[in-house]
């Protein structure tokens, strides 16, 4: 795929989704048919202009990653993990493309963000009766040295 090709489907995808969105925001707040059914309309002209075209397969990777990002989006990090080890070894298992339509996929359905809650568990468990959460500011008592 050439690169400005790449840069329109990147384009496209992301005027997709605003435009998936609008459409929801729309129905939601009981829009006018006639503008639902323009913004879906644009929607599917976009859709059906890549689905049918010459990078179809690309786009249709593009599409699931998006699918399962907002899915399941720890069985991606799961999948990254696997292919980033096999990468590490010299198992390429994606290519650029599919790696770049991934990573557009992420952020466009708002997994960007990760936190690993098993590593903060101990901050939570920390502070109990018998070890209150320390205070400060004025109100902490002053340990008094050599007294």
């Amino acid at each position: 795929m050439e690169p400005e090709h790449e840069d329109a489907m990147r384009t496209d995808f992301a005027e997709l989704v605003r435009l998936r969105d609008e459409v929801l925001h729309a129905e939601v707040l009981d829009r006018p048919n006639s503008e639902v059914k323009a913004l879906d309309d644009q929607r599917h002209n976009l859709e059906q202009r890549w689905s049918n075209g010459p990078h179809a397969q690309a786009w249709k990777h593009l599409c699931s990653a998006y699918r399962d990002w907002e899915r399941n989006p720890e069985r991606v990090r799961q999948f990254l993990a696997w292919t980033e080890h096999y990468r590490d070894i010299g198992h390429e298992r994606l290519t650029a493309v599919e790696q770049r339509n991934i990573e557009q996929a992420r952020e466009l359905s708002g997994n960007t963000f990760h936190v690993d809650y098993e590593r903060n568990a101990p901050d939570a468990a920390r502070f109990t009766p018998e070890m209150p959460v320390p205070a400060f500011g004025p109100v902490r008592r002053r340990i008094e040295r050599g007294r």
